[in-house]
């Protein structure tokens, strides 16, 4: 049986390990991406069961992602991760389709709590 898969999508290569081995301890599969295009363009082949974005990214931001994704009408459910919280961002990520919102530093278990919950949905 093929595991379900999780994109993570943060332009830091660090984050990305650690969510990556994070996310593999649940049994998951795990795929990474750089930049919010690349991740755009890998939804042409594989559609995975959620997404882990980080808001502030060099090109796309995570909102700009969920936007284009809801315009090419792909359902990914998506958590949205930021160390930079800024004022009403939490909705209008929310509004544009985002599963779940957290700021780093994360917390673990809500990571694994909230990857749970949306990769079952």
């Amino acid at each position: 049986m093929t595991k379900p898969i999780i994109a993570i999508v943060d332009d830091d290569e660090s984050v990305r390990r650690a969510l990556s081995r994070l996310v593999r301890s649940l049994a998951y599969q795990t795929t990474d991406f750089p930049s919010g295009e690349s991740f755009l363009v890998s939804l042409t082949n594989v559609i995975p069961c959620c997404a882990l974005l980080d808001m502030h990214m060099p090109g796309l931001d995570g909102l700009q992602v969920l936007e284009e994704m809801r315009s090419r009408k792909l359902t990914v459910p998506t958590i949205i991760i930021t160390a930079n919280s800024q004022p009403n961002m939490r909705e209008l990520c929310m509004k544009a389709g985002a599963a779940g919102y957290l700021q780093k530093p994360l917390d673990l278990d809500v990571v694994l709590s909230s990857i749970q919950s949306v990769a079952a949905a």
